[in-house]
């Protein structure tokens, strides 16, 4: 294993601690990481400080029952396009092997997927061997699964068994959400019957699947600099807008090189960064808006525009419509041949 691997601090500072109105800079400052730039949401950090971060947000949180109620916002809340890789798919089983290819790009937690006889078992883990992840954060991946689960399915599916490192009282808090009453285990898991592991979901997406795919291959492969400059950044982009972090100092800094390093890589390759911005935005605007049911401004969220007009100002420029205008252009049947317009 690789213990010198680094994680992106989004899901702690951009998410969870806007979530629960805990002040990002105090959690560093606390979790002894002061010396993070202010804002720095691309900051990435190994695994031990991460779950520090954890520890100490949660230290931090006005709310005792923080757990449950992070699960349910970030499951219902933001657009984070991991999440794809379940909402897409056909059925439950397929979707949660396909969200644990992907889940450490969400933080340094591994997630396991497999049979165990006629049920469907999850289980979750420190990406790093060395650190324990913390039992409530087990406990919060036990929540937003299930709930993912049941937004996809649109039906309340409950796991036969759960369980997670906590006292009485911390499993009490989110046995109401599962459904079941979770056992003190020293793994972090949920099992699912035959049948709810094979129940079809509602939103499966396999044209969006393709591409969101693709998308969080290169987001795996921004660390690695070994492949061509265009692709990496093109990764460090995806991970970066849900930030709101689109600049070529935002992007340097994420690949581990200088902002000048980045420019000249980009000039020999044949381009600049403000083009692969703008060619990866438009991208992923196109795709969203014919692929997905988000509205312009979400889409403008999750693209990083500080809000709906300057998104549509730029789709404008590169297709030559607004966004309302393309996606009702898709939406028109087509007239044949003969007919009268």
């Amino acid at each position: 294993m690789d213990h010198s691997q680094t994680y992106s601090l989004f899901m702690a500072t951009d998410v969870a601690c806007r979530i629960l109105g805990v002040d990002p800079q105090r959690m560093l400052e606390t979790a002894g990481l002061g010396s993070l730039a202010r804002g720095r949401a691309e900051e990435r950090v190994t695994a031990q400080q991460y779950f520090d971060c954890w520890n100490t947000m949660a230290l931090l949180s006005p709310r005792p029952d923080y757990v449950p109620h992070l699960g349910v916002a970030i499951s219902r809340g933001p657009v984070i396009p991991v999440f794809f890789t379940l909402s897409c798919a056909p059925d439950m089983e397929t979707g949660l092997r396909r969200l644990a290819q992907f889940k450490s790009l969400l933080g340094p937690t591994t997630m396991r997927v497999f049979r165990d006889g006629p049920l469907l078992r999850l289980e979750y883990d420190s990406a790093d061997a060395r650190v324990l992840m913390p039992p409530s954060l087990g406990a919060l991946q036990l929540v937003v699964a299930v709930e993912n689960i049941r937004g996809a399915t649109a039906h309340l599916v409950c796991p036969v068994a759960a369980g997670f490192d906590g006292s009485e009282e911390d499993r009490r808090m989110i046995a109401g959400h599962l459904g079941i009453m979770p056992e003190r285990s020293q793994a972090a898991y949920l099992a699912f019957s035959a049948e709810d592991a094979n129940r079809p979901f509602i939103s499966e997406n396999p044209d969006l699947w393709a591409d969101i795919e693709a998308d969080l291959k290169l987001q795996l492969s921004a660390q690695n600099d070994r492949w061509p400059i265009v692709d990496r950044v093109r990764g460090a982009l995806v991970d970066l807008m849900p930030t709101g972090h689109t600049g070529a100092e935002s992007a340097a800094h994420a690949l581990g090189i200088s902002r000048s390093t980045l420019q000249r890589r980009m000039r020999e390759e044949g381009t600049s960064y403000q083009a692969v911005l703008d060619s990866t935005r438009c991208d992923m605007a196109i795709r969203y808006l014919t692929k997905t049911t988000l509205r312009a401004d979400e889409i403008a969220s999750v693209l990083a525009y500080r809000d709906a007009n300057s998104f549509s100002r730029s789709f404008r420029r590169w297709t030559g419509q607004s966004p309302v205008a393309f996606r009702d252009a898709l939406d028109r049947p087509t007239t044949r041949t003969g007919e009268a317009e």
